[in-house]
């Protein structure tokens, strides 16, 4: 049995991670060998939420509390730039860390992490779960199918982002929207352009021989638009079952029946964030930072 701690409680996938582990099939659990036996929050208010809602037996007064106490813990904290300094003493520890998007909003302490892990022994793992949409592996088929014919001109989304949001701004859902682009277009943007208009985002992301736009609207459907030389083909889109996809792939690399995320699909996801962050800024364009990635 894998024993989970959890780094926080005010985001809501630690009360969604902590269901799938604890709770029975029945009620939505995912039946795996893993349960989140501890939990650290923000608040006690939020934090016994989580811990009645979903079983956790046990809160600790700090996370330092979890060591000795788990087998792996699972960083859930809102704020990508608090996310280093809060792995850093489990990796140090050679746990197995999952860390909630973004990974950090700095390439470099995206390679800190990388390093903590190869330093001493610990499994990373963790970003954005868009990865595992299986909406998305299908908007991903199209894609190729329309690049294999040659009909593909560019594309367009929609996702959840603001500029000025209390969680580190774009990089809380701009994370998603990297994985988003990584995963159905491929990690190579070129350059990243952006326009803001009274707080509203629209992105273009170029490719080699293609570009892709984003409008970061707050509204409740998504949609993916491929436009081919014949046709434009919509593909709505969801990301309700990336939360177990993400959460069983993780105990399955916990217990060495998935290989780890590849570091260089981390990074990339973070190279994309991080130019689409600097040209929200600055316009852009903003083209791929230096960063490294340990093999």
């Amino acid at each position: 049995m894998l024993r989970i701690g959890m780094v926080g409680a005010e985001n809501f996938h630690a009360l969604a991670f902590s269901k799938l582990a604890n709770l029975p099939v029945c009620r939505g659990g995912c039946g795996l060998p893993a349960r989140v036996t501890h939990i650290w929050g923000e608040t006690p208010e939020r934090t016994a939420f989580v811990a009645q809602q979903a079983e956790i037996p046990h809160i600790v007064a700090a996370p330092g509390a979890l060591l000795g106490q788990v087998d792996a813990v699972m960083v859930v904290l809102r704020r990508g730039s608090a996310h280093l300094a809060a792995a850093r003493p489990f990796l140090e520890a050679g746990m197995l860390t999952w860390v909630d998007k973004p990974l950090a909003c700095e390439l470099s302490e995206v390679e800190q992490l990388f390093r903590l892990a190869d330093n001493h022994g610990a499994l990373l793992d963790g970003g954005s779960a868009c990865r595992y949409s299986k909406d998305l592996a299908q908007v991903r088929q199209a894609f190729c199918r329309m690049r294999a014919d040659g009909s593909f001109l560019s594309a367009h989304f929609n996702f959840p982002g603001e500029i000025n949001g209390p969680y580190d701004g774009l990089y809380f859902y701009g994370s998603h929207t990297a994985e988003i682009l990584r995963t159905v277009f491929g990690p190579d943007v070129q350059s990243v352009r952006a326009d803001v208009n009274h707080g509203n985002v629209i992105g273009l992301f170029r490719y080699p021989d293609f570009s892709v736009t984003v409008n970061f609207a707050e509204v409740a459907r998504y949609d993916c638009i491929l436009y081919g030389s014949q046709t434009a083909a919509v593909f709505p889109f969801g990301i309700d079952d990336i939360f177990r996809a993400s959460f069983e792939a993780f105990v399955r690399r916990a217990s060495g029946t998935l290989p780890p995320l590849p570091r260089r699909e981390m990074m990339d996801s973070c190279v994309i964030l991080d130019m689409l962050v600097r040209a929200s800024r600055t316009g852009g364009p903003c083209t791929p930072a230096p960063a490294g990635v340990p093999e």
